[in-house]
């Protein structure tokens, strides 16, 4: 351990600079475009645009909560985005037990081709789940937006992972105390792998949340509007207001935000300690 130290303090300081300024670099392309969208968004009107003079206001949210109608498409993108996030992980967690835990013919072959799935662009298979949507009458409706994406194999891939990292004999001593299979998954499974489940909730907001494709296509009324739909219909409506349009995409992050502040907790590796103890 003492060597490994050494050979890190014996790097030289000319790279060790080199890599905090890479380090910067990408945190300005990565962090730069969203601080100045929050900074153009406060910008009084009036003034010259991409100025960072003239001070700040709050005219511009006003303006984009107001004049968008931003209040039912929220609504709208909350609801969709809880029930997108229960159900992935929900259905995920519940599939991917059987193809961790258990033992049965074509087991793999079927993980296989669920994997073989997460290779086919959501592109190709829009036109396809139209015509189910239509078909089964959900066009213009919530549900043609949360159905669809209710699960993914992504979510049933990471699940498998985390639900093979652990111990058996937490397993056999539930079942010698005569818990059934449902009641393992429920009681013992679900429990040791709240990380993971978080995590995939946290990608299951974000993914549904900032989706505008499959939204545009399947939604026409105003009244089931998403976020990012209505967003889309205001960049043409406050083109000559571009400090409002702006705001408005601040207020679409700000949820986003606080959900991802508030999973933090949750995402720490502690959580998986203490499950066995020798």
């Amino acid at each position: 351990m003492s060597s490994a130290v050494h050979m890190i303090d014996r790097r030289p300081l000319w790279s060790t600079l080199l890599w905090y300024a890479i380090a910067a670099v990408l945190t300005i392309i990565a962090v730069g475009p969203a601080i100045w969208l929050i900074v153009i968004a406060f910008q009084p009107p009036g003034g010259e645009l991409y100025s960072l003079r003239g001070g700040f206001t709050l005219d511009n949210f006003r303006a984009a909560w107001n004049d968008g109608h931003l209040a039912r498409p929220l609504l709208n993108s909350v609801l969709i985005t809880i029930a997108r996030a229960a159900l992935n992980v929900f259905i995920a967690a519940l599939a991917a037990y059987p193809l961790a835990r258990m033992t049965f013919r074509g087991r793999d072959i079927a993980f296989v081709l669920l994997l073989a799935t997460m290779m086919i662009p959501e592109q190709v298979i829009v036109v396809p789940m139209f015509r189910m949507i239509v078909g089964m009458g959900l066009y213009d409706t919530l549900a043609a937006v949360v159905l669809p994406f209710s699960v993914t194999a992504f979510g049933i891939y990471l699940c498998r992972q985390a639900f093979m990292a652990i111990p058996g004999e937490l397993e056999e001593a539930a079942r010698m105390d005569g818990a059934g299979s449902l009641r393992i998954w429920w009681s013992v499974i679900l429990p040791l792998t709240a990380p993971t489940l978080v995590t995939l909730a946290l990608f299951s907001v974000i993914g549904a949340w900032s989706e505008l494709l499959w939204p545009l296509i399947v939604l026409q009324n105003q009244d089931t509007f998403t976020l990012p739909v209505a967003l889309n219909n205001m960049m043409s409506q406050f083109e000559a207001n571009t400090r409002a349009a702006y705001a408005a995409a601040v207020l679409s992050l700000a949820p986003i935000l606080i959900v991802f502040a508030l999973a933090q907790r949750f995402l720490k590796a502690e959580l998986f300690g203490g499950a066995v103890k020798g």
